[in-house]
């Protein structure tokens, strides 16, 4: 399967999108039980759960549309700026396969459409790299991490990673930091003048916050235990080889190789305010662990990495298939 998705042609990317669906069918005959986990939304996600409701197709068709978006993405956030010496479609397949292998990401969570726009910021941000004028891809990285953490507020803790990435990609000065933090600032802006002009502004900043706490213990069954296992020998794969996956990159790619990895650690680190939503919260991991998974998987023989993706998908898909028919 993963020979699909060695080729350098980028409209390979709509097949995330078949991919995805494959692994979430099984979610639509039943998942595990996750109730009683809290997920932490922003007004925006609040906004957008209300409005799919109860449509059981929706909430559970969104997920694989919003993940192929954001796998989409990051294909081309690493084919534009030479994260990988080969170019394939990996990073953007294991956005999904990250996404596939933990049930509590299956139905639609405010943090589907966050990753969304932070692949917009990563890619916004790239773009600063021996730009004479980086003033408005600063902005916009900083209004896409604006939208993203209206949806899930968790998301705001991701925000030093861009400053030190953009400190990176070229000399860091308190102007451009501003920049980045008046495209954040703007969107709240007009997001809560908006609440303000539609009526419901009352208790709205309180209640967009109110999710971030302390991280509580949550209660594992096998299925998620299962899960949760797969992504921490993923993240634990992601550091151990961390510079094998840049050791031959271009300056420019090993920069944003870089970035991908401080997000991935300041990711892991605002999961300590996630409250009682860590396992949804984990989804803050996906598009980071996902990319540098991928271009992991560039390097690993073509049987090797179809031996690792197999076992993967079985993890992935084992679990709802099970609970679906044999549970």
């Amino acid at each position: 399967m993963l020979s699909l998705f060695r080729t350098n042609q980028a409209s390979a990317s709509l097949l995330l999108f078949f991919y995805a669906l494959l692994l979430q069918l099984p979610a639509f005959f039943g998942v595990p039980e996750t109730s009683g986990m809290g997920v932490l939304s922003g007004v925006a996600g609040e906004a957008v759960i209300a409005w799919v409701g109860d449509k059981r197709w929706l909430v559970l068709l969104l997920p694989v549309v919003l993940i192929t978006a954001q796998g989409t993405i990051a294909n081309v956030l690493v084919t534009r700026h030479r994260m990988s010496r080969k170019i394939t479609q990996f990073p953007g397949l294991f956005i999904v396969l990250c996404w596939g292998l933990f049930p509590v990401f299956r139905e639609l969570q405010a943090f589907h459409f966050a990753n969304v726009f932070l692949m917009f910021s990563l890619l916004s941000l790239a773009r600063v790299y021996k730009k004479e004028q980086p003033s408005v891809p600063l902005f916009n990285a900083g209004a896409w991490l604006g939208i993203a953490s209206l949806f899930t507020p968790l998301y705001l803790c991701l925000l030093p990673a861009l400053v030190i990435g953009m400190g990176v990609l070229r000399r860091p000065d308190l102007r451009s930091i501003l920049q980045m933090l008046v495209g954040g600032g703007l969107m709240y802006f007009l997001a809560f003048m908006l609440l303000y002009l539609s009526g419901t502004w009352e208790g709205a900043p309180e209640a967009h916050f109110s999710g971030i706490g302390l991280v509580g213990a949550p209660k594992l069954t096998p299925y998620l235990l299962l899960g949760l296992i797969a992504l921490g020998v993923l993240l634990l794969l992601v550091i151990v080889y961390y510079g094998m996956i840049v050791q031959l990159l271009n300056i420019e790619g090993k920069k944003n190789a870089g970035i991908i990895a401080w997000l991935l650690f300041f990711g892991a680190l605002g999961l300590l305010l996630s409250g009682t939503a860590l396992l949804p919260g984990l989804q803050v991991l996906v598009c980071p662990l996902g990319i540098l998974v991928g271009l992991r998987f560039i390097l690993l023989p073509p049987g090797r990495a179809e031996f690792l993706h197999l076992i993967l998908l079985v993890v992935a898909m084992g679990p709802l298939l099970w609970a679906a028919f044999g549970g």
